[in-house]
């Protein structure tokens, strides 16, 4: 193993341990982001590539049928493996889901 697969997965054990200590039931789901997909150095130019991401909160108008708008956070960046078929435009907003220590999300156009 190498050292940042150590540390991934010395955070997530933290964060099941927070999780189950904050909360009286176990685990009911998945770990899930909103994320925007970004380029930091050069873009992928392969669909099944590791992307640059930015987390995103949600704003907008509560009512139904409001738009929502997608507020990037600044200042972090983390990556995602794309498992769809097609290469997500800079600036996408995706669904991240935590598999085995490391963000996913499928794009296929």
């Amino acid at each position: 193993m190498n050292d940042l697969r150590i540390l991934r997965d010395r955070q997530w054990a933290g964060r099941d341990y927070l999780d189950n200590e904050m909360g009286g039931e176990g685990v009911t789901g998945s770990a899930a982001m909103l994320a925007q997909t970004t380029t930091m150095k050069t873009y992928p130019t392969s669909a099944s590539a590791f992307y640059a991401i930015v987390p995103c909160d949600v704003d907008g108008s509560e009512t139904e049928g409001a738009a929502a708008a997608y507020v990037p956070r600044t200042g972090s960046v983390s990556f995602a493996i794309n498992l769809g078929t097609q290469i997500p435009p800079v600036g996408t907003t995706v669904v991240c889901h935590g598999v085995g220590g490391r963000w996913c999300f499928r794009y296929d156009g």
